[in-house]
């Protein structure tokens, strides 16, 4: 399995534990080495949704200037908002979102879009508040990725994908800032691993992998995104008057 297979997967088990439960919390501090800027998802025009009926708000939408600014989701239902998602100018396209998976209030993933697509992610994948591993997308599949294994603040493997395969990762073992081993994979699989024994930064020695003894391969990695209707159960409506707010329960 791939370094970044591997990171995503750990992710993704902690985004399981909103089925199961854990740690409560609510996403207020963006995790160090993040290139998102910390600005908040607040303003005076606020609709709130309360979907399960427990007389706490589950969805906002916050307007600004008689648009939608940013909108709000308590996934775990624990009275706190564990995601943030923020829109260009038409206040209908995405423009970025915050996630805080394990819901101890802070962030554990970052996601970055281009015209309404999603373009770029940063994750913590240990939960440990800083970031770790980023990864690159274009038309829905991950293209490449760098990720952080030391927790130093600097990648030290970085991996290039093919409609989601990888196809080749390289290493820096010795922490310098240049690989000293690269993998070439086909079909998800290594089949050759290089080396540069000498650290003048080209390989001097190669080892072949036989495919039947690689076991299965990688699977293809897809940029996932949250759809609209996830977070918005109900759309917002003409914003109320500034200063005030307006509650509804379930569903419009």
């Amino acid at each position: 399995m791939s370094i970044f297979a591997g990171a995503v997967f750990g992710l993704a088990a902690g985004a399981c534990l909103i089925a199961s439960g854990c740690a409560k919390g609510s996403s207020r501090s963006l995790p160090s080495g993040s290139k998102m800027e910390a600005f908040s998802c607040s303003g005076r025009e606020v609709t709130r949704t309360d979907i399960n009926e427990d007389g706490q708000p589950d969805i906002e939408h916050v307007g600004r200037g008689g648009r939608r600014f940013c909108s709000k989701a308590d996934m775990n239902f624990d009275g706190k908002m564990d995601m943030e998602r923020f829109y260009e100018d038409d206040g209908e396209t995405v423009a970025h979102e915050r996630h805080d998976f394990d819901f101890d209030g802070r962030i554990d993933q970052l996601s970055f879009y281009e015209d309404g697509r999603l373009a770029r992610k940063e994750l913590d994948t240990n939960f440990n508040n800083a970031i770790d591993t980023w990864l690159w997308c274009s038309e829905g599949w991950v293209t490449r990725s760098e990720r952080d294994r030391k927790s130093n603040g600097r990648p030290d493997v970085w991996e290039v994908y093919e409609e989601g395969l990888i196809v080749e990762a390289s290493y820096d073992d010795n922490n310098d800032g240049r690989p000293e081993k690269w993998d070439v994979f086909r079909g998800g699989k290594v089949v050759l691993t290089k080396y540069d024994d000498d650290g003048d930064g080209t390989p001097d020695r190669t080892d072949e992998m036989p495919l039947l003894s690689m076991g299965a391969a990688d699977d293809a990695l897809r940029c996932e995104q949250v759809e609209e209707a996830e977070i918005a159960t109900t759309e917002p409506k003409e914003p109320a008057a500034e200063g005030s707010e307006e509650v509804s329960q379930g569903e419009p």
